[in-house]
């Protein structure tokens, strides 16, 4: 499965694009299908705005990862009471004897 990043403002970018554009294209199918008195005239409309609405958010665009998340940075030694031998060892020493 292919994964796709974007951040949580991307996040909220892409649910406002998609809640405008498919409302919009609904309220024009809706319309244009009344006049015309074609219901297929609307169903048409409508897909096209669901198949641009796709097209503008389920790719992780770069403009959805603007703002990346900044993770704090992680801990190289960090001090584990190991309980049987009653000493502190670091997480590389604890690594050396597992090998």
């Amino acid at each position: 499965m292919i994964e796709y990043h974007i951040d949580f403002q991307g996040q909220n970018l892409a649910e406002q694009i998609t809640q405008g554009v498919i409302s919009a294209f609904g309220a024009i199918g809706f319309i244009v299908g009344i006049l015309l008195q074609d219901i297929r005239v609307s169903l048409y409309i409508f897909s096209a705005g669901v198949i641009l609405t796709a097209l503008l958010v389920i790719p992780a665009w770069p403009y959805l990862n603007r703002n990346p998340i900044k993770w704090l940075p992680s801990r190289e030694k960090t001090a584990i009471t190991v309980s049987k031998e009653h000493e502190t060892s670091t997480s590389e020493d604890i690594k050396e004897k597992l090998s």
